[in-house]
């Protein structure tokens, strides 16, 4: 299945202090972090939304990579009105559509393993032969509680194109039509991870588990 990540990383981190994609994660920058746990997993591409600190950020998003894989990066001049532009300025910057579009903040920390196995629900999901009963959203959920990231098939991209942050964004996608969400149960508390503030690191322990 062809699926490509959406890395938004170009928020101001105001709450944080400092920017959040620089943050100290298991002894390298955050944003390197989500990069290589994208990078190993069966996701084909990332393209990572930039816009505050842009200059700096695009140093990590050219660094290594595993032979076959890559990552791009897309400006987003609009980065000051919140997440909803950068989703846009990411799905603008797709040449042609993939299967399904995960869709990912630099603030909440990856894992490979729960990417392949959104990527494996998919597939099971979508090759149903009644396309009526599809779910074409896939959401991770700790005991019940829905989390992040979240896989949505290439025929949202319209409503997703139309977001605003008035309407709540990506979340009015997922809970228009409570029946083509799939909650992939998650035996993790990282996928309810969200660092915005220094209280939310405070929060965590050593291993980056929620303490």
């Amino acid at each position: 299945m062809d699926v490509v990540a959406l890395l938004l990383a170009a928020g101001e981190s105001e709450r944080m202090g400092a920017p959040k994609a620089f943050l100290d994660w298991h002894g390298q920058p955050l944003l390197s972090h989500q990069l290589q746990q994208i990078q190993k997993s069966r996701l084909r591409e990332c393209v990572v939304v930039l816009g505050k600190d842009a200059a700096r950020l695009e140093r990590l998003v050219n660094g290594p990579m595993r032979p076959g894989w890559k990552a791009r990066s897309v400006y987003n001049p609009r980065y000051r009105d919140g997440k909803c532009a950068s989703v846009e300025a990411g799905l603008a910057a797709l040449p042609a559509p993939p299967d399904g579009i995960l869709i990912a903040s630099v603030d909440q920390p990856l894992n490979t393993r729960l990417l392949n196995a959104l990527v494996r629900s998919a597939e099971a999901e979508w090759d149903k032969c009644e396309a009526a009963g599809r779910r074409t959203i896939i959401v991770p959920a700790f005991h019940g509680r829905p989390g992040h990231p979240v896989l949505f098939a290439a025929n949202l991209i319209g409503e997703l194109m139309g977001i605003c942050e008035e309407t709540l964004g990506l979340k009015a996608v997922v809970r228009k039509n409570p029946g083509r969400v799939l909650l992939l149960p998650w035996d993790d508390a990282g996928v309810l991870l969200n660092l915005n503030t220094p209280v939310d690191l405070a929060a965590i322990d050593p291993r980056g588990q929620l303490q």
